[in-house]
């Protein structure tokens, strides 16, 4: 639980307290280049960032995408998302909003920062702060109570910041009716995909044309530092039957943690009810939701929950008692009612969906609790683990004291690993037997020859490395990757091909030919789009921002956009089939939930508006190279 909390209270994360929307500024440009420094990232306005604490946090963003992808995260994904200019965006506009928030005044007191600490549940007993359990809970994850509080003082200090920026943000009623038409409006188009694939295998360019590509394009061919090391790596999972717990140390972990490991067993509650008939439709389905949403507003705008129950709870027995239940144990009730009841917190609200209905579910306080039925085996694989990591991370530091006297298949053999080696690696890539390990490369690139980098900390143990090689960033000669800038123009002179494909069939439309004619001359199957919003996106594809504006901007009369449009490796010819535009009953029933989406994305605006105004204003200094 306290990982999460370190992670989750880091930085650009923060931000998302005030919308849906995450904006991303990549500063990358703005700022001036200097030549490298080894222990400094970025400097802004004076204050330095060290290098420390950008490569935590790209190594963090890249973890974070492991876990969303299932571990999946390839090279060209890092590349494509750029998560090394996101990290240090991060930490740049983070400095920023510190110094606006000493500038602007404002300040976190002593009583604001313990009343944080003390909400978080994992430091409470019995629903109280309890000052032995935090300081334990710091101590086992190597933290102290000054570093902890510091973090917790500067994150409540940035929370401060964007709430002072956006506190200005208003929504009048003419926006908000603008806003609804904008979210709700709907159109549907058919359309054509021209692919550069099909012009692929016609090109043949000469080499004084691969030549020239070569010449003009030099920054796609220059290759990035990168380093070949030998290394040992020290797994948790060979040290996990090399100790044994004693006989009280799970006990003594389930009372140090109980809150962790159990669960509310009897509750009293509230509900509203909301009915779907037997054999309900998705209109019916999509009512009731819209009904139970409504209530949960009115409830947690402060109207008397009892009363919306007497008022319009479809269940008999709980609208005659206003919604009370009285006590409740688990398993009384549908699985779907019982996973919203009993995780929420006393004096919080959910909403359950069953094939009864669905349930506004208010819960007033938990009356007894029981461990969770498989605590003591999560507990005992839980310190299992936590002593193995211990065993291989004490085993890989006394490997890399030996490493510093012998050489390193002695050491390898001693301590009964297999030494390996890679080839050569950038930042970004992929260590044979261990996939894709930012802090292993990043101490890789940081090595001399010879030299024995610390121990370096893995996702599934430990590593120490021996440097063998360094290759600085450097542009291969022509004749060594030929084939690459040969295949590399190929594919861009397809692509033009491609684009004057479409351009030629777009103008054969607006000359009037027919749009099944224009398709069939030229092979093209016609697809329907189906009708899609402009948050829903072109083909329910977010991204799609360029389509989905064109085709919000057709219309019977401007049936084809201006140009052939490029997304996801091809050219897209649209052309407009029909509009669907949102009743006012519609606005009526949701204007409450849309006036508070319309603020977050305003308030997201007027931030973005002026983060920007404060790195343009301030002076930003890169020392590491996108």
């Amino acid at each position: 639980m306290l990982k999460w909390l370190r992670r989750s209270t880091r930085s650009w994360f923060i931000y998302l307290a005030i919308g849906a929307i995450v904006l991303v500024f990549i500063f990358f440009g703005v700022g001036s280049y200097k030549a490298s420094r080894d222990q400094e990232a970025a400097e802004v306005n004076g204050a330095i960032i060290p290098m420390t604490e950008f490569n935590r946090q790209y190594n963090e963003l890249v973890k974070r995408y492991q876990e969303r992808t299932g571990g999946e995260v390839t090279p060209e994904m890092i590349k494509s998302l750029r998560l090394k200019e996101m990290a240090l965006s991060q930490l740049v506009e983070e400095a920023l909003l510190l110094q606006a928030g000493r500038r602007l005044g404002l300040e976190v007191t002593d009583a604001e920062l313990r009343r944080r600490i003390e909400s978080y549940p994992f430091f409470q007993q019995d629903g109280k702060f309890d000052k032995k359990r935090y300081d334990g809970l710091l101590s086992r994850h190597h933290l102290s109570p000054q570093s902890f509080e510091a973090q917790e003082r500067q994150q409540l200090l940035l929370r401060k910041v964007i709430e002072e920026v956006t506190s200005f943000a208003k929504v009048s009623d003419a926006e908000l009716q603008e806003f609804f038409r904008m979210a709700k409006e709907e159109v549907n188009v058919d359309y054509l995909a021209v692919s550069p694939e099909k012009f692929l295998a016609r090109e043949n360019p000469p080499d004084d044309a691969v030549a020239r590509y070569y010449q003009e394009n030099e920054a796609e061919f220059r290759l990035p530092d990168r380093a070949r090391v030998n290394y040992l790596v020290f797994r948790t999972k060979d040290y996990l039957n090399r100790d044994t717990l004693t006989p009280t140390a799970v006990e003594d972990y389930l009372k140090e943690h109980q809150d962790e490991f159990t669960r509310p067993r009897v509750i009293r509650a509230q509900q509203i009810l909301i009915t779907l008939p037997p054999k309900a439709t998705e209109a019916d389905h999509r009512q009731a939701a819209q009904k139970a949403q409504e209530l949960l507003g009115k409830a947690r705008a402060g109207e008397d929950f009892a009363g919306l129950a007497r008022a319009h709870s479809q269940d008999a027995a709980s609208r005659d008692k206003g919604g009370d239940l009285g006590l409740v144990p688990r398993g009384q009730n549908p699985p779907e009612w019982d996973k919203v009841a009993f995780g929420l917190k006393p004096g919080t609200m959910g909403l359950a969906a069953t094939s009864k209905g669905i349930y506004l579910i208010r819960l007033e306080e938990t009356k007894e609790t029981e461990r969770l039925p498989d605590a003591a085996k999560l507990v005992e694989s839980r310190l299992k683990e936590e002593k193995a990591r211990q065993l291989a991370k004490d085993a890989a530091q006394q490997a890399r004291e030996e490493l510093s006297r012998g050489a390193l298949a002695q050491v390898a053999q001693k301590v009964g690993v297999t030494p390996q080696e890679t080839p050569l690696i950038a930042l970004s890539g992929t260590v044979p037997g261990l996939g894709l390990q930012p802090a292993f490369n990043q101490a890789a690139l940081n090595l001399k020859p010879q030299e024995i980098s610390k121990v370096v900390e893995l996702p599934e143990g430990f590593a120490v490395l021996k440097g063998l090689e360094h290759q600085a960033a450097h542009l291969p000669p022509l004749a060594q990757i030929k084939d690459q800038v040969k295949a590399a123009l190929k594919k861009s002179l397809a692509r033009k091909q491609a684009e004057q494909e479409a351009s030629r069939l777009l103008g054969e439309l607006r000359q009037g030919k027919p749009w099944a004619q224009v398709a069939a001359a030229a092979g093209l199957a016609v697809k329907d789009s189906g009708f899609f919003t402009r948050f829903q996106g072109f083909l329910g594809q977010q991204q799609a921002d360029s389509l989905t504006g064109a085709a919000f901007q057709l219309s019977r009369q401007h049936p084809y956009p201006e140009k052939p449009l490029w997304w996801q490796n091809q050219y897209y010819l649209l052309a407009f089939k029909a509009r669907r535009e949102p009743g006012p009953q519609e606005f009526q029933k949701e204007q409450g939930q849309m006036r508070a989406q319309f603020l977050n994305q305003k308030q997201q605006i007027l931030f973005a508006s002026w983060l920007d105004g404060e790195r343009r204003r301030a002076k930003i200094q890169i020392f590491v190279q996108p």
